[in-house]
């Protein structure tokens, strides 16, 4: 990489070739993968630059640079904020000879009353049941009456994620019959619920097939699957 970098002007200063930036910025993306590209870019070319000016000294001097660290990254910072200083001020004195033309959207249209808005909405929306695309739901009393399942016990499992409870209306929760076996919540059913969170997004997942798996993750987990879903479950909301 530094030789790379080593390419003198006629003037007898460093050039910073564009195979020494390109070197350095596979090896800052590959460490950082979290910076963005004008930071990468403007990192790899003041590393390259560094580089391409240590390389033309003698080897007693880089060692010295090199122990002296500190020092180093003192002067690095120094010269860089006053690069961008001077940068700032050349930008700060550009004089812009023609008017910028403001270029303005169509905005949002005009207001509409509420009865109007439902209806324009209603042609997009098509109202579904619960029981359309959860399958068969009970709320504590019909669960207790069919499973003998007490509600304490039933608001235990849901708290621990054991099971999935959908709000139905505004307050009142039912449970999707087809995650109990034999009147208990299908094993794994916490780690699933704790890695996708919300109780109807989970339960969507729970039962659309997934090729990778299949099946269903439900019907996964029924068999004893639960390393297959857990890492499905990983992959997609992990």
């Amino acid at each position: 990489m530094v030789a790379a970098a080593r390419k003198s002007r006629g003037d007898g200063t460093v050039e910073v070739s564009s195979t020494a930036v390109a070197d350095v910025v596979k090896v800052l993306s590959r460490h950082n993968p979290g910076l963005s590209k004008t930071a990468l870019a403007a990192t790899s070319r003041v590393m390259a630059a560094v580089s391409a000016v240590a390389a033309r000294l003698p080897a007693e001097q880089q060692r010295r640079i090199a122990a002296a660290d500190q020092e180093l990254t003192l002067a690095i910072e120094t010269a860089v904020v006053g690069v961008a200083a001077k940068h700032r001020a050349d930008l700060t004195e550009l004089k812009i000879d023609k008017p910028v033309e403001v270029s303005k959207g169509a905005g949002l249209g005009k207001l509409v009353d509420i009865e109007e808005g439902r209806r324009r909405l209603a042609r997009y929306a098509t109202p579904v049941r619960l029981e359309d695309w959860a399958g068969p739901v009970a709320g504590p009393s019909e669960i207790e009456r069919t499973f003998g399942t007490k509600r304490s016990t039933l608001h235990d499992w849901q708290k621990r994620g054991a099971i999935i409870g959908l709000l139905k209306g505004e307050r009142k929760h039912v449970f999707p019959l087809a995650q109990f076996v034999d009147g208990r919540p299908v094993e794994g059913m916490p780690q699933i619920t704790k890695i996708i969170g919300n109780p109807r997004v989970a339960w969507q997942w729970l039962i659309q097939p997934k090729p990778s798996i299949g099946g269903t993750p439900l019907d996964t987990l029924k068999k004893g699957g639960f390393e297959k879903v857990l890492a499905a479950a990983m992959r997609d909301f992990g």
